[in-house]
């Protein structure tokens, strides 16, 4: 994996000063829990980040994704917060091992939804996608038998296996579009897309970029967990706001992947995908998120 730079606010946003008194990790999270009072939280993640930022470096290594430290990192604490929900003192086992199937499920939702090109079902087959293509771009994406071979053979498979595995890699690397089907005049079935603008009028095209500009930051306004169920509610790409999925086994007559609506999802669905108590609390959280977004779009108004 390629080293790079991550910066220090970064790598210490957790950080006080002065510092915090030093005890153990899980005295922390017991008197965080007793008393709740976010600054023995606060205390926590002070000592903890210095760990926290080595696991979320591991899981770049494993994904060969070196450059999506902050976002990883974020999406690291919203499991570490949702396990804080869910912990258990009485259980006895200490928070910073429970904690891990909850930050591992927010590291892959964080990976399932990005755009980096590729898809997964599970960490393990995302950072083999994530290899096979490194390599084969090593090899100037030569699709000869003899590159393929050697291809396979740096990544430990059969060449078989090798080419289903890039398939999957070339049939993800586009950025999914808005498309909207009609018939025309003719009766023919077409498609276009569905906020396309064939003017160059300037005043026009000015004035879209600054609405789709400022949309894009209201959409940031809500946390990250509220992003996702709004997503996840309304039937849209957590990460790039498409309402589209690209469907792989199913292929048009040209041999391209059809492009499906991303089906909406019932309260008891993201209430269960967030580990909340009842469809109502999932409701709640995402009228509260919307008020942000509205609350955030008057503001940019």
């Amino acid at each position: 994996m390629t080293e790079i730079y991550i910066d220090k606010a970064d790598l210490n946003m957790y950080q006080l000063k002065p510092a915090p008194p030093k005890w153990d990790f899980q005295e922390y999270i017991v008197t965080y829990l007793k008393e709740k009072d976010n600054r023995y939280l606060a205390w926590f993640l002070h000592y903890y980040e210095k760990t926290l930022n080595n696991n979320v470096q591991e899981y770049m290594r494993k994904l060969f994704m070196p450059e999506h430290f902050a976002d990883m990192k974020q999406a690291y604490i919203a499991g570490l917060l949702k396990a804080l929900k869910n912990y258990d003192i009485k259980q006895g086992a200490p928070f910073t091992s429970f904690k891990e199937r909850y930050v591992e499920r927010e590291i892959l939702d964080y990976v399932r939804s990005m755009r980096t090109g590729f898809t997964a079902q599970s960490i393990a087959e995302y950072a083999k996608l994530r290899k096979a293509m490194a390599i084969w771009y090593k090899y100037e994406r030569d699709y000869s038998d003899e590159t393929l071979i050697k291809v396979a053979g740096e990544l430990e498979e059969t060449v078989e296996n090798t080419k289903e595995i890039l398939l999957g890699g070339l049939l993800n690397e586009n950025r999914v579009d808005l498309y909207r089907q009609y018939t025309d005049d003719d009766g023919e079935e077409c498609t276009e897309e569905a906020h396309s603008d064939g003017t160059s009028d300037t005043y026009t095209l000015f004035m879209k970029n600054e609405l789709y500009t400022r949309l894009w930051e209201a959409c940031e306004k809500p946390e990250y967990t509220e992003r996702k169920m709004l997503s996840q509610r309304l039937g849209f790409c957590f990460e790039c706001h498409s309402v589209f999925y690209i469907v792989h086994n199913d292929l048009d007559e040209y041999g391209e992947p059809k492009k499906k609506p991303i089906k909406k999802m019932m309260y008891t669905d993201i209430a269960t995908d967030h580990e909340y108590s009842s469809a109502n609390t999932a409701h709640n959280k995402c009228e509260k998120a919307l008020e942000k977004l509205r609350k955030a779009i008057n503001d940019l108004i």
